[in-house]
């Protein structure tokens, strides 16, 4: 270990995003830059030799004191105690298609008609096995898949297989849940799938308007069918809180009970990003939606449910202590689970 200005993305994680480009994080600076390593990527297989060392050029800046541009005022940097790097992957994140069945509200996707004509799908099979052929990735490596909805694209079945054939254990994926997949149970059967769905509401009206299609049930259904006699904790239901739209004590109380009757082994909290991002000085609707996050976990510990809360959320905490320095609220009430 080693004590140093650095942060945990940059330190091994990887990102292929919808937008066809390749960097370390899929978080936005308070300045909206991204950390970008290759723009326009169609699956080009990559030099990881030169790649191991720019990203050890990137950290070298931080140890210095400086950062890329597109990092400046990232609130995720921080001086910290590191481990010893190695020239693999602990973590990468998968978020290269667009196509859904579903029109979310908060979706990138859908707020921007450029990102569903113009971005590229590509076949990232032959990427992740050159990566496994040479060491980047290994048995420990964590993956997320995204979407759009991955589940809808024809290589998804034998990109499953290809990471799991190879020894891959922790692969947690997106899905809508609106169609069942066998591949996806067999996984989480196995110990080695998990899955996330938003399903934001606990009535079929309030999804409809989220999400613009009548699939309420069915994701439920779905939710219970991957979760029946599995011995792993692998189904999880997200509640995404929209201001205005379902930030509300009594939506997030009928969600929590919903999902323990479906028997989901976990719940998830977190906030529109978009909306985190244009509303960075509202006071008082982030402290709101910190009162909410407080409310849920309160309601899950009663249920005995289990839970989490994620980053975005923790990064709303931070800009409200950053707009008000005497009336902070401390950030660990949310990691006392």
């Amino acid at each position: 270990m080693s004590n140093y200005r650095s942060c945990h993305s940059i330190e091994g994680e990887l990102f292929f995003n919808h937008l066809n480009k390749v960097g370390y994080c899929c978080m936005l600076t308070p300045s909206g830059g991204q950390p970008v390593l290759f723009e326009n990527y169609q699956g080009e297989l990559i030099d990881w030799d030169k790649f191991f060392k720019t990203r050890d050029e990137h950290i070298c800046l931080m140890q210095n004191g400086s950062e890329l541009e597109a990092c400046k005022g990232c609130l995720w940097i921080k001086s910290s105690d590191w481990p010893e790097r190695k020239n693999e992957l602990r973590y990468i994140l998968l978020n290269i298609w667009v196509k859904c069945n579903l029109f979310c509200s908060y979706c990138s996707n859908h707020k921007d008609e450029n990102v569903l004509n113009n971005t590229k799908e590509y076949n990232i099979i032959p990427v992740l096995t050159d990566m496994i052929n040479k060491g980047v990735i290994t048995e420990n490596t964590k993956f997320d898949i995204a979407g759009g909805e991955s589940t809808l694209d024809s290589n998804f079945n034998n990109l499953l297989d290809l990471l799991i054939n190879n020894g891959i254990k922790n692969i947690n994926i997106n899905t809508n849940a609106t169609v069942y997949s066998e591949s996806i149970k067999k996984g989480i059967d196995k110990g080695v799938v998990s899955i996330i769905t938003s399903v934001d509401c606990a009535d079929a009206k309030k999804f409809e308007l989220i999400k613009k299609k009548n699939l309420y049930k069915q994701v439920w259904k779905n939710l219970k069918k991957y979760s029946a006699n599995s011995k792993h904790s692998s189904v999880r239901a997200k509640y995404i809180i929209l201001p205005d739209v379902n930030d509300t004590k009594r939506e997030i109380r009928n969600f929590i009970l919903k999902a323990k009757l479906s028997g989901v082994s976990g719940i998830i909290l977190n906030i529109d990003l978009h909306w985190l991002r244009n509303n960075s000085e509202n006071s008082l609707k982030m402290l709101h939606v910190i009162e909410l996050t407080r409310y849920f976990i309160k309601v899950s510990k009663f249920l005995r449910i289990n839970y989490n809360v994620w980053a975005h959320i923790e990064d709303l905490i931070k800009r409200y202590n950053i707009l008000n320095p005497n009336n902070q609220i401390d950030i660990n009430f949310i990691f006392q689970n």
